[in-house]
């Protein structure tokens, strides 16, 4: 049983890895599924579960469609002045509007310039999406809105258009139309428009509807792409410029596909698996290195494993030969039978160790690493500069070396620490000056952690 579950970690953790690597492939998550975009076209819709065991140990950047979302956009001078402030305003309003359901949506907060919004999912469950993921061993990267994907690819094709004075984007899905209004590359406006049937004539009225608001105004530039029109046919429209075939069904990876380099910062780039804390370089790091262990462990567990198979086969046939000879012939080999026997015992022995640190090396990446090294890194912000992390496991105590801008600085790191649950003992044992090239107190913090509190405080 050993054996089979140490086998088992090492091959989930092998497919972690494999996902973390892989290129990602890119979605479409509408109502009833999702479909892989492609050059050729997209795939037919299937269910997320079904398509995350299909490619276990891949990797997925995912887009939604407009009719799973919702839209706030915040007033121009709100005192809202990070993303908990924002998703704080948006559960309020949106909870006002839509009810007590409201409050479980997952959102994702953006910012444009001065002004800042947030998009709600409001038409799929985030964390049976990321259960269904983490399942089958699929590293889920992305989770975007659509029409902030197709902002960025458009900033990147069309960029006389996004530095317009005033600017708009109608990503249209049938009979709905999702409005992005732009004022010097930054959004102002964001809502839904519906058609009052799937129709070139339906989306000429509503454009003309949208582009009077006197947000921005009639001379606003618009481009217009996306799919489930009735007809392939491309208007001329005064203004209005439509990129592609309007008829598909389903948007096409050419237009949504942001580029290599990141958007703008002024544009809105909602992502609803940035809500929470990003994970660290430092983390993956010793994930990838507790890996490199375990596996030398498992591998040293089954050498032994099959060194002891060998012992017993030969002490084995040494017993038989010596029951079936004279005792003078009898006697050096009962001698090879004993030092057999104890070749025998040595390789169990060393298998229990490799067994043991097999285990070891397991619980070890059981631990809640990411908040621990999320809490490390709050606790320092922007004033401390980590560059040693040291965990003993068999003490659970864990030391810290980084730089400090100033002594308070490092005192400040000290009791943000020891207020946390599951840490104890936090100490502040060295602060001295950096070394020759490091600008800054050089500091050394250990601690001692409680495993079993922050395995608790990690848990939904």
């Amino acid at each position: 049983m050993t054996e089979l579950a140490t086998t088992s970690t090492v091959g989930s953790a092998l497919r972690r890895l494999r996902a973390r690597w892989a290129r990602p492939q890119t979605l479409w998550l509408q109502a009833d599924g999702v479909r892989e975009l492609r050059p050729d076209g997209a795939t037919a819709v299937q269910p997320w579960s079904s398509w995350c065991q299909a490619h276990a140990g891949g990797a997925a950047q995912v887009w939604v469609s407009g009719a799973l979302l919702h839209h706030l956009v915040a007033e121009a001078g709100m005192p809202l002045e990070d993303d908990a402030a924002l998703n704080a305003y948006a559960s309020q309003l949106l909870s006002h509007y839509f009810g007590a359901a409201a409050q479980r949506w997952a959102l994702a907060p953006w910012r444009s310039g001065e002004r800042g919004g947030a998009c709600a999912l409001q038409g799929a469950d985030l964390a049976q999406l990321q259960a269904a993921a983490l399942a089958h061993g699929v590293d889920l990267r992305s989770l975007r809105p659509a029409w902030s994907v197709a902002l960025a690819a458009l900033q990147a094709s069309e960029p006389d258009w996004a530095r317009a004075p005033q600017a708009a984007l109608a990503f249209v899905e049938g009979q709905l139309v999702t409005w992005v209004g732009l004022q010097q590359g930054r959004c102002v406006t964001l809502r839904h428009a519906r058609l009052a049937e799937a129709t070139l004539e339906s989306l000429g009225e509503a454009l003309n509807h949208l582009r009077a608001e006197r947000v921005l105004g009639a001379a606003v530039e618009t481009l217009v792409l996306g799919y489930g029109l009735a007809t392939a046919a491309t208007p001329v429209w005064p203004g209005v410029r439509v990129l592609g075939r309007l008829d598909g069904d389903a948007p096409t990876l050419a237009q949504l596909s942001p580029p290599a380099k990141a958007a703008g910062a002024n544009l809105p780039q909602p992502d609803f698996l940035a809500t929470g804390p990003r994970g660290s370089p430092l983390g993956w790091a010793l994930a990838a290195t507790g890996l490199l262990v375990l596996l030398t462990a498992a591998w040293s567990a089954w050498e032994s494993h099959a060194a002891r198979d060998a012992a017993q086969q030969e002490l084995a046939q040494l017993q038989n030969r010596a029951r079936g000879r004279p005792a003078a012939v009898a006697a050096p080999v009962a001698r090879n039978s004993a030092q057999a026997g104890s070749q025998q015992q040595a390789q169990l022995q060393a298998q229990q160790e490799a067994t043991r640190a097999a285990r070891e090396v397991a619980g070890l990446l059981q631990e809640p690493w990411g908040q621990i090294l999320s809490q490390v890194e709050a606790a320092g912000g922007k004033q401390v500069q980590w560059l040693g992390f040291d965990y003993t496991a068999v003490r659970a105590e864990l030391r810290l070396e980084g730089l400090s801008a100033d002594r308070k600085t490092a005192l400040d790191v000290v009791d943000r620490l020891s207020a946390l649950p599951g840490w104890q003992d936090v100490v502040l044992s060295r602060l001295m000056t950096g070394d020759q090239g490091l600008t800054g107190l050089k500091l050394d913090v250990s601690a001692k952690l409680l495993p079993q509190v922050l395995t608790s405080e990690a848990k939904p």
